[in-house]
């Protein structure tokens, strides 16, 4: 007996979990609802086990997603971009509600919710600097390592955030700053170092070079949006 995909209308065996033409899973169109949601949230958190290895891997080891996706290891991670707009959504939802204000200040309230839309345009500007310090790279290359390394410093500003709203509570989470700061410093040169392969004196001056461009810019856009 053959069972029909839904998707491509391809003959499967009736063990056949998965169509052989285009990938889709075989399932009963009439589904309860817990089955449904738990589908649901596989795939909106892409809990195969791909999001958490990029996690991992990202936090872990600096730089090594975005060089295995130059060398053309694309399958093994979730997508640069996916990661990006999950991480940023969280961060900035977070940083609304840091930055909650008085009704009185509704129009500086209304300007921070262009920091996501500024922050989209000028991630790619990251990834140009990149391309113009380090010439022998490729745009979409330095795109990917700009979302990723953009995604880590998400959640890193994401908990001094945190750390800064409970400053008032204890001495100590001033103190915890310190640690998230000098690991995004370690995570940047070490990015860079992984991503590019140069010797260290030029990593450090090159990146320098375009965190202080690229810092420079984000204050002047954001103060424009102030």
């Amino acid at each position: 007996m053959t069972k029909v995909c839904k998707n491509c209308d391809t003959k499967l065996a009736m063990q056949d979990k998965y169509c052989g033409q285009c990938g889709q899973q075989f399932e009963e169109q009439q589904r309860s609802f817990v089955p449904f949601m738990v589908n649901s949230l596989h795939e909106m958190f892409d809990v195969d086990g791909k999001l958490w290895l990029t996690l991992k891997t990202l936090i872990t080891k600096p730089g090594q997603v975005s060089l295995e996706y130059s060398q053309g290891k694309k399958v093994k991670y979730t997508p640069a971009l996916r990661i990006y707009i999950a991480i940023s959504v969280i961060f900035f939802l977070l940083f609304a509600t840091f930055h909650d204000l008085p009704s009185g200040q509704k129009a500086f309230q209304s300007n921070l919710d262009l920091y996501p839309k500024a922050m989209f345009v000028l991630f790619p500007f990251f990834a140009f600097l990149s391309n113009c310090f380090f010439r022998q790279s490729f745009f979409i290359n330095n795109l990917v390592f700009s979302m990723h390394l953009h995604s880590v410093a998400y959640l890193l500003l994401a908990m001094i955030g945190s750390l800064e709203n409970a400053e008032n509570k204890h001495v100590i989470f001033i103190v915890l700053q310190a640690p998230a700061a000098l690991y995004f410093l370690w995570y940047y040169f070490t990015a860079f170092k992984t991503m590019y392969l140069a010797p260290w004196w030029q990593i450090i001056l090159k990146s320098s070079a375009i965190y202080f461009i690229y810092m420079a810019t984000l204050g002047f856009v954001f103060d424009r949006l102030l």
